[in-house]
């Protein structure tokens, strides 16, 4: 895995959690909504953290990174 690709995951992730934040903060979706953002897409930010950490940048290896 690039570690391109695994910045992007992560924006992808930061973004979509601020955003639905920011959203419900100034009133336009309600707290359910918000949860249900963060409750999906913190899992995939703390994954996505781990392999950018660990991933060199020239092996296409993804590594362990443990449980």
């Amino acid at each position: 895995m690039k570690k391109t690709t695994v910045t992007s995951g992560l924006a992808a992730s930061v973004i979509a959690i601020a955003a639905a934040w920011g959203l419900l903060a100034i009133g336009l979706i309600p707290l359910i909504a918000a949860e249900a953002v963060t409750v999906i897409a913190f899992p995939v930010l703390v994954l996505l953290l781990g392999l950018w950490w660990r991933a060199p940048g020239g092996e296409e290896d993804i590594p362990f990174i443990g449980y």
